[in-house]
Order: C-alpha cells, then structure tokens, then sequence
C-alpha cells in the first residue's frame, strides 16, 4: 500500500553561508562590523577620557596620586612610552623618569619648568597647571616665581633674616650719635663727666643690639628634634638640594631625626598624623588636621622648639637644697 511522504523543505540558503543567530535571537548577518581606523579611534578616545579623570581627581584606582604620579598614571593610560617621548620632545628619558618620580637633583636648576611644559603637552594636559601643583608639592617654587606664582603651604624656603642688616645701621648710628654728643660736649667746653655717661648709655645701648642678635641667631644643633608619627601616614623627607632621604608611609610610633641647619624639608599627606618633639617634649604637630603639607622648614621648627624646651625648662621649679622643690 503506498504511502504519502511529504516532501523535505527545500534548502533556499547559498552553498557556503551559515545563519548567525546570537543567542538572544539577534541575526548578525547584516550587521556591517567596525572598521580598524573606527575601532583605534574608539580606544583613543577611551584613554583620552581616562587620562582626563586622573588628571582632574588626582587619584588612581582610589589612591591619592602627587603630580609626579599623575603624569606617569597620565602616561600610561594613553599608552605612551617614555623612549618614544624622549625621541620626540628630545627630553632625555632619564630626565622624564625623575619628573615621574619627583627626584630632581638630576636635573640642572632652571630646566624644570621647561621640561614640564613640553612634557605637559605632549600629554595633553594643560602646562600651568601641571608647572603649579607640580612645583607646589616638591618644593621647587624658586623656578616658577615669574612665570607660576605658586601658593604656598608651609614655608618652602628659609627666609634670611632682617637682624644683621638692622644691627649694622644701629651701629652706624650710635656710632654717629656718639660723634656728635662728644662735638656738642667739646664745643661747649662742659665737664669731662657729662660726656662719660651719654656714651657709655650709648655704647651699652649698640652692646644690647649686638647681643640680641647673637641670641636670636644662636640655635643649638645638638637639639634632639625628632618627627614622630602618632598614627600611620605618608611622610617624605628632602635635603636642600632636592635628595629624597626619606618616602614612604610611616606606621604609628615610628620616628625620624632629621639633620638639622641643613636646609631640610619634610612633606605629608595629612600634617595632623605626625608631631615635632624634643625627647618626652611634644613641640607641635606637623601641620593641621586632614591637611596636607609641603616643604615644611626644618630648621623653623628648630628655632620653634628651641623656644619651646627654654620655656619648659623656665617653667620646672627649683630644688632646694634639701632635694625639695621650692614652694
């Protein structure tokens, strides 16, 4: 008996092609794929607006970049090496490394600014603003101060004192006074006695100016001022000449002596997570509360805790001499 058998479907499809269906349904057939130079765009302007953010919030991944961090993380997110910046801008590679890393006693004074504007531009960052925050958090403000005045925070460099220069006019003065007072007394042939003391009040008066000069500059360096940490934090640590003694993180109790009447500078992410002191002596925090400083004078903080340990001492009362302190 036959039998009825429905024919197969024909096949419409081309010898060769295969139906693309994704998995949620979508045919990807007639979706015309991107082309190379569309897709490099893309991604360049993908690092564009990378390199943008970290540049704005100064931050990476969460953590709190300094400038120097901010042009390598910059760097990296366009996808640019520094041997083929260095051809380029014909900057030295070694040179853009320590602009990175913020260790500049390799680079000769005087160049910095420059080096950081081209590198600016090669990475498309805006140049005043990298020269100013860069220069603010490692202390060299003497490069920029005509081109960008930087605000300072902390004293970045020892100001020279005013009393040499005060005491050498009062001396030519009383100098001059003693001249005339002893004309005026010979002029009107007065006793020998009035003339004694006008100038011994006077030659005691340029003595008392010279004195206070010696003790206002007479800081002790033997002074055992030290930079201790009350709780974790970042701290750096800077010679005169740029050198990187020390940059790290600190843990709570640990502490640093640094070397004093040498031009010394410390830096810290947050000035209230360290304090000054002279042995048991609490001088003073580092900086305020949350707030971060730059290029803090060492030797300002010694003058300060050199008056800070005379007014404790002043402050002790005396022993008697049965070994009881005096009432």
């Amino acid at each position: 008996m036959a039998q009825n058998v429905s024919p197969e479907p024909e096949n419409t499809a081309k010898p060769g092609e295969e139906d693309r269906v994704e998995d949620n349904g979508t045919n990807r057939s007639n979706v015309m794929p991107i082309s190379p130079v569309a897709a490099r765009q893309l991604d360049a302007h993908e690092r564009r607006q990378r390199a943008d953010e970290i540049f704005r919030s100064g931050q990476y991944e969460g953590e709190e970049l300094r400038m120097g961090q901010v042009l390598r993380r910059v760097r990296e997110s366009l996808g640019l090496d520094l041997a083929e910046i260095a051809r380029i801008s014909r900057i030295r590679e070694n040179f853009l490394m320590a602009i990175e890393r913020m260790e500049l006693q390799t680079i000769a004074k005087g160049y910095l600014v420059p080096y950081l504007i081209a590198y600016s531009k090669y990475l498309g960052l805006p140049e005043q603003d990298v020269v100013q925050r860069y220069t603010r958090e490692c202390g060299a403000v003497d490069e920029v101060k005509t081109s960008a005045p930087v605000p300072k925070i902390g004293q970045i460099k020892k100001n020279s004192s005013n009393v040499p220069l005060i005491a050498a006019i009062g001396g030519a003065l009383v100098v001059f006074l003693a001249g005339v007072v002893t004309a005026v007394v010979l002029m009107n042939k007065g006793p020998e006695e009035v003339v004694s003391p006008t100038v011994v009040a006077v030659s005691g008066a340029r003595d008392s100016l010279f004195a206070d000069t010696d003790a206002a500059t007479a800081v002790p360096t033997d002074l055992p001022l030290e930079i201790v940490a009350v709780r974790q934090g970042w701290l750096e640590i800077r010679g005169s000449d740029g050198t990187i003694f020390l940059s790290r993180t600190m843990a709570e109790g640990e502490n640093y002596f640094p070397r004093l009447k040498a031009g010394w500078t410390v830096s810290a992410r947050n000035g209230g997570a360290f304090e000054w002191r002279v042995g048991d002596l609490s001088v003073g925090p580092l900086g305020p509360e949350g707030a971060q400083v730059f290029s803090v004078s060492v030797d300002d903080q010694l003058v300060h805790a050199a008056e800070v340990v005379a007014q404790a001492a002043a402050e002790v009362p005396p022993v008697a001499a049965n070994g009881n302190a005096a009432q």
